[in-house]
């Protein structure tokens, strides 16, 4: 496991909450757009068994993810609604640009990354959310998010071997913890403060 840059206070948790339906449709948008990364990363690198194998599995739970959260969603009144432009991956995806070499190594690195910020997120919502059916959903969701960070380290590692990779995990993780830190604060998963 990875130790964030920067970590978000609680508070942000209970006012990213004060607009459920808002936070419900972001997250399932977020969950949409990992499982479709998973999905492209296996087109572009199909010949890797190992990549392939965990990548097809993560799809499949990060679906399931979407169906928990649309299911909820519907639930409770909400629609999904448009997809937006999410300025936290977009910001990482330039940060990765810059002096970028191994594009697998940086697509891996980034997801990863992307997938700590999320695990700390549902932890705080987990923790400090007095809507306890949202709580509940965040606390089912945790374990698979850590264990979707360590795949993605793991196969940044067996990538670029220990060395480069830790090497560039270390830069983009400073990188991650500028940009969410810098972030506006919206009703997303991936919002910051200001």
């Amino acid at each position: 496991m990875i130790e964030l840059a920067w970590r978000t206070p609680p508070a942000w948790a209970t006012r990213v909450a004060e607009q459920p339906l808002a936070l419900l449709s972001d997250h399932a948008h977020c969950e949409l757009k990992a499982a479709s990364t998973a999905q492209a990363l296996i087109a572009r690198h199909p010949d890797d068994a190992l990549l392939v194998e965990r990548l097809a599995t993560m799809a499949e739970e990060e679906m399931q993810h979407f169906h928990a959260v649309v299911r909820l969603l519907h639930a409770r009144g909400g629609t999904l609604g448009p997809l937006r432009p999410n300025p936290y991956a977009e910001a990482l995806a330039q940060a990765a640009k810059e002096g970028r070499g191994d594009v697998l190594l940086d697509r891996l690195v980034l997801a990863g990354l992307i997938e700590a910020r999320s695990l700390e997120r549902f932890r705080l919502f987990e923790e400090h959310l007095a809507d306890k059916e949202l709580a509940a959903l965040y606390r089912s969701l945790a374990p698979t998010e850590a264990a979707h960070q360590g795949m993605f380290f793991h196969l940044a590692h067996r990538r670029g071997g220990e060395r480069v990779a830790s090497e560039r995990i270390e830069v983009l993780r400073r990188r991650e913890g500028r940009i969410v830190e810098d972030l506006p604060f919206a009703h997303r998963v991936h919002s910051g403060l200001r």
